[in-house]
């Protein structure tokens, strides 16, 4: 899967889905490419860890860790990969 934010020249791969359409580099000169794994996207700290590089790579402030923010981010994670797998 990748995911693109071209007005940032952004985009994210995850690199070992294996039914994936991939970020193609050499159509993307100039753009920062942000690659994670399967095991990244399916763990909660991962999610984080992407969602914070992401908000950095996007000219965002990345959230305050308050403690009402990780249980809600907490909720939303699982709420979400519930729906999904």
């Amino acid at each position: 899967m990748a995911m693109y934010w071209p007005d940032q020249k952004v985009a994210m791969d995850i690199i070992d889905d294996p039914l994936a359409q991939h970020v193609d580099e050499s159509k993307l000169d100039g753009w920062t490419i942000l690659k994670v794994t399967c095991a990244e996207v399916n763990s909660l700290e991962g999610m984080r860890r992407i969602g914070d590089t992401l908000c950095v790579l996007l000219g965002q402030e990345p959230p305050e860790k308050t403690p009402e923010w990780l249980a809600a981010n907490e909720r939303l994670f699982y709420t979400l990969r519930s729906s999904i797998f």
